[in-house]
């Protein structure tokens, strides 16, 4: 791995336009290795731009740099010298076409065990807790002197993959890694305040209702239950203030896997979630058409569903 970052550095160092690409509906670690990327690259006065496909939930604009992340698709026509995509598994998640950008380099920063290494340089760390923690290893191996600022955006994404630090993500490298980062003046406490006072009474109304649907299927083992588009809009709460859902129902200890569909009227969105380590939903969203990582995966189907007797129908 020395000899890609080293590599990815000399193309960094020699590329006048850089833009900065994560996947769609970013999390706390797209968002964290993004704006640290994007502070490392302005501060070596590169032309760069940070893409997010799809606007970052707010609870994020405590990072800094966060007003600079642009969902606007007219920058996709730009040339770039470099692009680098950070915690993409494939161009699918970023959802873009790469034929658009056969003439520039392509950086593949991950830690996905699914990314096929798609890149001109990869760096690809599957045993990482999170793209945070191989955008680290980069800096550390170049020898850069990390900054408050990125210390706090990496510190981020690693607490978002690792649960802060309850999950099977969690290892002694990541631990240590977060150690050296609050030692440059991040926060642990301030960065879960920001990112876990999302909700509002409203927001936990509408918790409430999907809550009273959950089922189980104990022959799968399998938790689900479901939210439509139209219940989102009609209680006027921001899809963000239900991202925690999923989450939240992981700690049930009565299924091994949980399951939460968002339906719209022509899309079918769904998010695994599991604490168990015999089982990889990454799989489970792959059969979808999906991925993700093993303990958190998701998909999207142009299917339509309807409610019958109380039931969700798949038509």
């Amino acid at each position: 791995m020395p000899k890609i970052f080293d590599s990815i550095q000399t193309q960094i160092l020699s590329s006048h336009s850089i833009l900065l690409i994560t996947h769609q509906k970013p999390d706390g670690d797209a968002c964290g290795s993004i704006l640290a990327m994007l502070h490392y690259l302005e501060l070596l006065d590169k032309n760069v731009t940070a893409y997010v496909p799809d606007p970052a939930p707010s609870y994020f604009s405590f990072l800094p740099g966060f007003e600079k992340l642009t969902s606007d698709q007219n920058i996709l026509g730009l040339h770039y010298d470099t692009i680098i995509l950070l915690d993409c598994a494939s161009f699918k998640q970023a959802t873009i076409n790469p034929e658009k950008f056969s003439a520039s380099v392509i950086i593949n920063i991950d830690h996905h065990w699914t990314n096929p290494l798609y890149g001109d340089f990869n760096a690809v760390q599957e045993k990482a807790s999170s793209t945070c923690e191989v955008v680290y290893d980069f800096f550390k191996n170049i020898n850069y002197d990390l900054d408050q600022p990125i210390a706090v955006c990496l510190l981020n994404g690693i607490l978002a993959d690792t649960g802060a630090f309850s999950n099977s993500a969690t290892s002694s490298e990541a631990m240590a890694i977060a150690g050296k980062l609050i030692q440059k003046g991040a926060k642990i406490h301030k960065i879960n305040d920001q990112v876990t006072k999302t909700h509002s009474l409203y927001g936990l109304r509408l918790w409430g209702k999907v809550l009273s649907r959950l089922k189980i299927n104990k022959t799968y083992s399998i938790a689900h239950t479901y939210i439509t588009q139209e219940e989102i809009r009609q209680e006027n709460v921001s899809e963000e203030e239900i991202d925690g859902l999923v989450n939240f129902l992981n700690s049930l200890s009565d299924a091994e896997v949980v399951m939460v569909l968002k339906i719209g009227p022509t899309i079918i969105k769904g998010s695994f979630r599991t604490k168990s380590d015999k089982i990889n939903v990454a799989d489970l969203a792959a059969v979808f058409g999906g991925g993700g990582h093993k303990k958190a995966a998701g998909f999207t189907v142009n299917w339509q569903a309807i409610e019958k007797n109380g039931e969700l129908v798949i038509l």
